[in-house]
């Protein structure tokens, strides 16, 4: 398999956000990248050897894969909580990293271009004072991309520079789908117990329920107080610790790599809030299987939007570019109908701007909408509905999908250009 060919399927298995071990056992029997003489190169330990990682050579990270695998083995279970973590995801993208580099390097040799030497450069060197240089450069719409897709967010109303007190936190922002308030701290060197401190005291001053924190290196001692921060707290309050790192060939501008190293744990975080120990009920698996099978489609149709994790809500958000609303995909099994709607949070105005030109909409799209105000309501939503739905009755999930991300990208395109 060429090295082009792996990147398209390494890309593929990572934006299909998904935790079942079979695809990634798959996908590494495809390239034949397994290393059966694993022990040879790394010991037995993940949380150990995973410290390698950002070194690591793509022989190496196929040595941690195929650690992480062997440990599923022995350990049931123990692969979803490693892609919970970040650890496979990371693996992954290592990969590709190196993939990509060499691509660049053999296409060089082919065109008989000199070859520079890949270097990792230090972040301090490229941004002076992180408050003034770093933040507006992260602000940036290019640059927050990077972290978006990172962190699986869409992170809309950047504000620079918000104050706590006398304090002042780095980065404030909203996640577009959810609504949810976003505090990003930026500290250019190694991880330390005042800004560990500071990043508590800015998402309790701020109510922040998402805290992102990069770092150069991230301590031992940090890791686990991030993690055990993940692990305690509810299930709306997530942490995300994250090294920065560039890299350069010769006089190249420097590339920027975020590495996540803690993230929140659904699996852990569902769990410590369920009212019993039961499993999933029977609606939350069949909407993990849906949606699911959504993300498949997605991805086999070039990803016309961005995939987002399939998880048991019955709903699914899609970014339009405003965080005044998304478009939502809603599971209404007990009526039979899957929704496409345009959600808007919290704007009656904004709703009656647009409803103003609900014959030019639907003229525009080509099928007629239901218009709800909801008066005693913060929301309003302008709904489409698909027939059909029927959890115990999945031969027509296909079809239903289908005319879902069509329905999705229609509307998405005909709101959008009103929500600027």
């Amino acid at each position: 398999m060429t090295n082009v060919e792996k990147i398209k399927k390494i890309q593929d298995v990572i934006n299909s956000k998904t935790p079942r071990f079979e695809h990634y056992s798959k996908l590494f029997d495809e390239m034949e990248d397994n290393v059966y003489n694993y022990t040879d190169y790394v010991e037995s330990d993940v949380d150990k050897e995973i410290k390698r990682l950002p070194n690591a050579d793509y022989h190496m990270c196929c040595c941690l894969m195929t650690l992480v695998f062997r440990e599923d083995y022995f350990m049931n279970g123990k692969f979803r909580e490693r892609y919970n973590s970040g650890i496979v995801t990371s693996i992954l993208e290592r990969m590709l990293f190196l993939l990509k580099c060499e691509i660049n390097i053999s296409y060089r040799k082919e065109n008989n271009m000199k070859i520079g030497k890949l270097q990792e450069v230090n972040i301090r060197d490229l941004r002076k004072h992180e408050q003034y240089d770093f933040s507006a450069w992260l602000a940036n719409e290019e640059n927050i991309e990077l972290l978006n897709e990172k962190i699986g967010l869409t992170l809309v109303d950047i504000n620079t520079e918000a104050y706590v007190g006398s304090y002042r936190c780095d980065i404030v922002a909203v996640d577009e789908t959810t609504g949810v308030k976003v505090i990003i701290e930026n500290q250019l060197e190694n991880s330390n117990h005042d800004h560990l401190g500071k990043i508590i005291t800015y998402a309790s001053g701020l109510d922040a329920k998402v805290i992102v924190w990069i770092v150069k290196d991230a301590r031992d001692e940090h890791r686990s107080a991030i993690e055990w921060l993940n692990n305690n707290t509810s299930q709306d309050i997530n942490f995300f610790l994250i090294e920065l790192h560039a890299y350069k060939i010769g006089d190249s501008e420097p590339a920027p790599m975020f590495q996540v190293v803690e993230q929140p744990n659904d699996f852990i975080k569902e769990l410590n809030n369920k009212k019993s120990t039961d499993t999933m009920t029977k609606s939350q698996s069949e909407r993990l299987e849906f949606w699911t099978l959504f993300n498949d489609h997605l991805i086999n149709r070039g990803k016309p939007f961005n995939v987002r994790k399939a998880v048991t809500a019955h709903w699914y958000s899609v970014a339009i570019g405003t965080s005044e609303a998304c478009i939502n995909v809603t599971l209404v099994n007990k009526d039979s109908y899957i929704g496409v709607e345009l959600t808007i949070a919290d704007n009656k105005a904004l709703f009656d701007k647009i409803y103003e030109e609900r014959a030019n909409i639907q003229k525009e799209l080509g099928f007629e909408l239901d218009w709800q105000r909801l008066d005693n309501s913060r929301a309003s939503r302008i709904l489409y509905k698909i027939d059909g739905l029927n959890f115990n009755d999945h031969s027509n999930y296909d079809k239903l999908i289908e005319e879902a991300i069509d329905k999705v990208i229609a509307m998405r395109e005909v709101f959008k250009k009103r929500l600027k």
